[in-house]
Order: structure tokens, then C-alpha cells, then sequence
């Protein structure tokens, strides 16, 4: 619980920081390359854990003592975490960012994302943590986050609470963060 209330902070505070730095008017906006780095610097701060940013799944792989061999270069040679936690310079926790908006209303990239971690689990039992910025989107937040649960099998531990969304933004959202199985 801890790590998945730390991820939903610092997603949040990413969010917010990326709107003053570039000067977007839809929260939306912000990459996730830009919230991976900021989320991988808070957790480093928080937990103390040493974070990369975009790690090959390959890469996690090795490091954890698998074999690679052409089914998994070809199942995986393209995979990179958005955050890859580490404690003692191993492989600790994997985190998949995205960011569900009206490009996502139903949580299809979401639960692609999980499946992708799964294939990667199964091979290692690396721990899987998804964050999401979730966006009003013809529902409410609270709404959409209990259907994107339905789809992914299982509630988010934390979340960042609501947010407006940015300069005269008429909708708002939240970060919400989980440890899946």
C-alpha cells in the first residue's frame, strides 16, 4: 500500500508540475515518459529505492537470472517498463503508466498494459504496479475507476483524491495506483 500511495502522489504532483513547466491547458497532456522520471525520483525519495526510467524488459530479465532466449526476444525484445524499481541494484518492482482519458474511455491501453506486465511476471514474479491518471470522461472519475476495476479484475489501493484539471478546465481527475497479482 505504501508504494502504490507513493506512486499516486508523485503521479499527481507530475501532472501538476508538467502543467507550470510546459504550459498545457489539459492536464491530459503530459507524456508519460515525463511522469515516469518525476514518479521515479519520489519513490527514490520516499522508499529509498534506486529507479530507471523506460527499462528493458530484457535487460530485468538478465538481471534477475533468465534466460533469454528468440521466443522471449520475440514476445519481449520491444517491452520496456515505464519505472523499474530496484533494492540492493536488483530487480524489485516494475510500474506501467497511463493515462486514461477520452482516448481510453473504456481502459483497453490499461488492461493491455497489465497483460504486457503479466508475460514478464510469469517469467520472473517481478511485482506489478499500475498508475493511471484517470480523467472525467462522460462519467466521473469515481465511475470510471470502478469499471476500469471491473476490467482489470481488481481494486486500486490508492489514489491522489481529485483534481481540476488545469487552467479554466471544466473536468477533473485523479491518480490512481495498484499492486496487481
Amino acid at each position: 500500500m505504501k508504494l502504490s500511495q507513493s506512486i499516486a502522489r508523485h503521479g499527481a504532483e507530475a501532472v501538476k508540475t508538467y502543467r507550470t513547466v510546459s504550459g498545457i491547458k489539459q492536464d491530459n497532456e503530459v507524456p508519460e515518459i515525463f511522469l515516469g522520471g518525476q514518479i521515479a525520483i519520489g519513490l527514490n525519495r520516499d522508499l529509498n529505492f534506486q529507479a530507471h526510467v523506460e527499462r528493458p524488459y530484457l535487460t530485468i530479465i538478465k538481471e534477475l537470472g533468465g534466460t533469454i532466449d528468440d521466443q522471449c526476444i520475440e514476445s519481449m525484445g520491444g517491452l520496456r517498463a515505464d519505472v523499474a524499481l530496484y533494492q540492493e541494484e536488483k530487480p524489485l518492482a516494475i510500474v506501467e503508466l497511463k493515462i486514461c482519458d477520452e482516448r481510453d474511455r473504456r481502459g483497453w491501453k490499461v488492461l493491455a498494459d497489465l497483460e504486457k506486465m503479466k508475460r514478464l511476471s510469469e517469467q520472473t514474479r517481478i511485482a506489478m504496479y499500475l498508475g493511471v491518471l484517470l480523467t472525467d470522461t462522460h462519467q466521473e472519475c469515481k465511475d470510471r475507476r470502478k469499471s476500469l476495476e471491473t476490467i482489470l479484475g481488481q481494486k486500486f489501493e490508492a489514489d491522489s483524491g481529485l483534481e481540476a484539471a488545469g487552467t479554466d478546465a471544466k473536468w477533473n481527475w485523479q491518480f490512481i495506483a495498484g499492486k496487481f497479482p
